[in-house]
């Protein structure tokens, strides 16, 4: 089904009496700097990709409960979150050390597991000697760059720099070249008979601005549970990586107190200058280990609810739902932001909760944002599982990924193949009030159909629609890379999307009969 440019500019369908005004107030909300806004933090790189689990996963949430509580919605049964656990290969924060003696007499520093130090995953052991600092750490006989050059590494415990010097002439510029893979940096010194190896973790080149205009803070250090990979093949293999040497990530702020030099300014003068440098730190020790187990780990959907108003349909709900988390970091350093994948979907969904808490329609509503929809469906599969409300008040589902991307007047729906009665609503929906929309692609993308949360919906027999921007992977080039970030967004067209979703959702939330069952 396409609906034409004509169809979409067609008189607006009759609204139920007494909520034409209601409508309105919520349409008039969602609005393309307000998506922008909002996108900028979520997708920021201080976030590292949203992974799950992450640390930026959890500022996301928080971020979202914020804004949710800001914008006049209500927790479910009493909680903005609905927890699940995932199993993971973690680090055992008892048997993982970093300590160091600056000098024969001197008193040991321990430093903090999760404050200054982390393991490298899968990389367990330990190991003991003294300090050398040998810059990135990197060797590159095509650029004749070589920071091992006349560094004695071996028996010693060797810190360097996560990627490669930020020179713009140097190396392959942002893309990074795979000498900045911090698995080879690490085979090559064990090569040269390192004992182990401290990595510097670097904070992004320039800070972002958040919605109020303030920086977003630093990430801050978090175990780094799995690594993003690339879907346009110019990363390189995720070989199955065997740990050649123990190795800790560390602050900036550690290593320049293990090393006695500012290591910040250090990285800036390799930056500018494209040079290695290397530091000694003669007669000191440094001790690490670590220890890996396979553990539960908890992660959060975050949860909201705007009531109806309506006493005999209130306690049926319309769920509305994308996923907040991203893909993470690569083992370059670099970040997959997610700004279209699905900071474009997060960013519509907040934008809705808002107008509907302005707009009170005979149903309720719910909101959910989805944690580990990247490794597959998992944060909307356990929402289903373990609802916070029966599934069997569930009217329907709606679900975005991805908005950003495209033709600025053309969204993909897909679902109407096994929900054909969503078909009228859709065309209802187009003339409600105009969004600009002129076309509603329904006959592609069912290559899609199982590859976002709508789906987990779908399999417990909930009518479910999907709307996107319409891609496939050809046509996307930034689709699950790190090149998916604000500056390729077109926020007009988000905001078309964001009001066809909310003229679709407010008939499905006031309709006095529910959307079929799928057939």
């Amino acid at each position: 089904m396409r609906l034409s440019s004509a169809l979409a500019i067609a008189a607006p369908a009759a609204l139920l009496a007494g909520q034409e005004g209601e409508h309105a107030k919520g349409f008039a909300t969602i609005l393309a700097k307000e998506i922008e806004a909002n996108v900028t933090w979520i997708a920021a790189p201080e976030l590292e990709g949203r992974d799950s689990p992450s640390d930026g996963l959890t500022r996301a949430a928080q971020f979202l409960e914020d804004r949710l509580k800001a914008y006049g919605a209500e927790p479910v049964e009493g909680s903005w979150r609905h927890s699940f656990t995932n199993t993971y290969t973690v680090p055992v924060e008892a048997d993982c050390k970093l300590e160091f003696l600056a000098a024969e007499g001197e008193t040991v520093e321990v430093l903090g597991f999760g404050k200054d130090f982390v393991p490298l995953p899968v990389c367990a052991g330990e190991a003991e000697g003294e300090l050398v600092f040998a810059g990135f750490g990197l060797t590159d006989t095509e650029e004749r760059y070589d920071d091992l050059k006349g560094v004695k590494v071996t028996g010693r415990v060797v810190l360097i720099v996560e990627g490669e010097p930020r020179h713009r002439k140097l190396f392959a510029g942002p893309e990074l070249t795979r000498d900045a893979d911090v698995h080879k940096k690490v085979g090559d010194m064990a090569k040269a008979g390192a004992a182990g190896v401290l990595v510097v973790r670097r904070s992004p080149a320039e800070a972002t601005r958040g919605p109020d205009g303030k920086p977003i803070d630093p990430p801050a250090l978090f175990y780094r549970h799995t690594w993003a990979v690339w879907a346009d093949g110019r990363g390189y293999p995720q070989r199955e990586r065997k740990p050649a040497l123990p190795v800790l990530e560390i602050t900036e702020a550690a290593a320049s107190k293990l090393l006695g030099e500012d290591v910040v300014a250090l990285a800036q003068s390799m930056d500018r200058r494209g040079k290695p440098e290397h530091k000694e730190r003669e007669g000191s020790r440094a001790f690490l280990r670590t220890r890996f187990e396979e553990r539960p780990v908890q992660m959060d959907n975050v949860v909201a609810m705007v009531p109806g108003t309506d006493e005999t349909l209130a306690s049926e709900i319309v769920v509305l739902g994308a996923h907040y988390d991203h893909i993470g970091v690569d083992p370059w350093g670099r970040i997959g932001c997610g700004a279209d994948d699905n900071g474009s979907g997060t960013a519509a969904l907040l934008e809705l909760a808002e107008a509907f808490a302005a707009a009170r329609p005979r149903r309720s509503v719910l909101f959910a944002f989805f944690a580990a929809e990247e490794d597959g469906l998992i944060g909307s599969d356990r929402f289903c599982v373990e609802p916070p409300i029966a599934k069997e008040r569930m009217v329907a589902m709606l679900n975005m990924d991805m908005l950003g991307i495209g033709e600025e007047d053309e969204v993909a729906v897909i679902g109407t193949h096994v929900n054909p009665g969503f078909e009228n609503i859709l065309k209802r929906a187009a003339r409600l009030k105009p969004t600009k929309v002129k076309t509603i692609e329904t006959n592609q993308g069912r290559d899609l159909w199982e590859r976002s949360d709508h789906y987990s919906f779908h399999k417990i027999g909930v009518p479910v629609l999907f709307f996107t921007e319409g891609y496939s992977e050809t046509d996307n080039k930034d689709y699950h890379t790190y090149r998916d970030t604000i500056d390729t967004l077109d926020f007009e067209k988000i905001e078309r999307s964001t009001r066809l979703v909310f003229n679709t959702a407010w008939l499905c939330a006031n309709d006095d009969e529910r959307p079929a069952k799928p057939r």
